[in-house]
């Protein structure tokens, strides 16, 4: 079997020859940190560049020890080509020392407001989980951006912008590495803006997004044959995903919604995010009393039955929001309409933050005891009743930051945290607080 590192090197060099047999004569020039080549007709153009991202961290007040340490927390190499009507991309991250795809995708043009795209890209939702992570303004997303964001997908999906207007919806199935046995899930996301204000210098965006999803099925049941009641949905944040973390099983489906604002005004940056977000359970007592027998303990005579034994397993709603302010000395900020996101700070630029944010990964209706949630009514739980409450903890963080823009190929990140929290499973840690450098290299 071909290794995914072989197949990316594979795909990078083929790039590369296909575009010197298809023109001999190109000219090249340095554009934004990265090297361009195009053919002297014009016709056709490509690219090859990457980033490094050199880290540290530094924890204090942990009383649950956390890990202090300074690593290259992320390589990557792309490549992209555009003729005609037509751009693709590929782009391949080396974190950890492992190899995994990020965006591959095809982009066909109708004209230069409306295109239709198809591979593994960001679904469009929301501000933080659509855009590179070179391109947000601390370190990361916020921790409610990182829980609730949906980050890339395979799918297909058609956007249209204009100064005032940016829409975009595609349909999604499943991610990239998804190596579980069992169904694929799908998901139908879309995101719409609305741009009042949009002015040189001066800008005001409001948007929305939503999501229906259908998780991929974590793994295959070989007792009942099935894996459609096994999926799961994931949410988690913040150091070391240590104090939220939210596993919620037995998901059928789950529906997510976002509202964001942005505007600037010169210099004055002001950009917001609200999550909320559903997941709704599909229990397996159907299929526990159809492969059930009677024992000596006794046996349920229908699935309500275990369900009355084992407990509801109710749906689960989880939500989050940030608020940050931002000042760019040096330049001031501009607005791209084709992301519907700001454009990279011009060089020599110094940019200082501060930024609200609050996640809340708790659904709680029961008894917490010996680390488990029983359920609400006594006489169930000294029986033995547990609960399907989802403690995945909940915290308030206050974040500065401090940003310089030295060129298009080099910038410093440097960022101060303190987060307050509240987590059943870890109720040493009321706060933590960190320090987190970088140092971001494009080429």
């Amino acid at each position: 079997m071909i290794k995914l590192k072989n197949i990316s090197l594979m795909l990078l060099l083929g790039l590369a020859c296909s575009s010197v047999n298809a023109q001999e004569n190109i000219t090249t020039k340095e554009n934004k940190g990265a090297i361009k080549f195009t053919s002297n007709d014009g016709e056709y153009k490509w690219s090859f560049g990457g980033r490094i991202y050199t880290d540290a961290v530094y924890y204090m007040d942990d009383a649950t020890d956390l890990s202090s340490k300074t690593n290259i927390s992320d390589v990557r190499l792309y490549g992209t080509a555009t003729w005609g009507n037509w751009d693709a991309k590929i782009n391949f991250s080396f974190a950890k020392n492992k190899v995994s795809a990020k965006d591959v995708y095809l982009n066909y043009r109708f004209n230069k407001n409306t295109s239709i795209k198809m591979g593994n890209f960001f679904e469009p939702f929301g501000i933080q989980g659509s855009i590179s992570s070179k391109d947000t303004r601390f370190i990361g997303s916020s921790n409610s951006g990182e829980a609730f964001g949906i980050s890339r997908s395979i799918g297909v999906a058609a956007t249209h912008f204009t100064d005032k207007y940016f829409l975009s919806a595609g349909i999604f199935a499943g991610r990239i590495n998804n190596a579980e046995m069992g169904d694929g899930g799908f998901s139908v996301t879309g995101k719409a803006v609305y741009t009042p204000i949009n002015e040189e210098g001066m800008l005001v965006h409001f948007g929305a997004s939503a999501s229906y999803r259908m998780p991929d099925a974590n793994g295959f049941d070989a007792k009942y044959n099935d894996d459609d009641y096994n999926r799961e949905v994931k949410y988690a944040a913040g150091p070391e995903h240590k104090f939220l973390n939210a596993h919620i099983g037995n998901v059928g489906s789950e529906l997510k919604f976002n509202g964001e604002v942005l505007a600037i005004y010169g210099g004055l940056l002001f950009q917001g995010e609200y999550y909320q977000n559903k997941a709704m359970r599909r229990s397996n007592y159907d299929l526990q009393f159809e492969h059930s027998r009677p024992d000596m303990w006794g046996w349920a005579s229908t699935a309500k039955g275990f369900e009355d034994w084992y407990g509801v397993q109710r749906d689960i709603e989880t939500k989050g929001f940030y608020a940050q302010v931002g000042y760019l000395f040096g330049s001031d900020y501009s607005y791209n309409s084709a992301t519907a996101y700001i454009n990279r700070p011009k060089n020599g630029s110094f940019e200082v933050l501060a930024r609200f944010n609050n996640t809340d990964l708790n659904d709680i209706d029961g008894i917490f005891m010996q680390n488990k949630f029983w359920d609400a009514d006594p006489m169930k739980a000294a029986a033995g009743q547990t609960n399907y409450s989802v403690g995945g903890g909940e915290s308030t963080d206050y974040s500065l930051a401090l940003n310089y823009y030295v060129s298009n190929n080099v910038m410093f990140r440097l960022n101060y945290t303190v987060m307050d929290i509240d987590n059943l499973y870890y109720r040493m840690d009321d706060q933590v607080s960190y320090v987190n450098a970088r140092i971001q290299v494009n080429f």
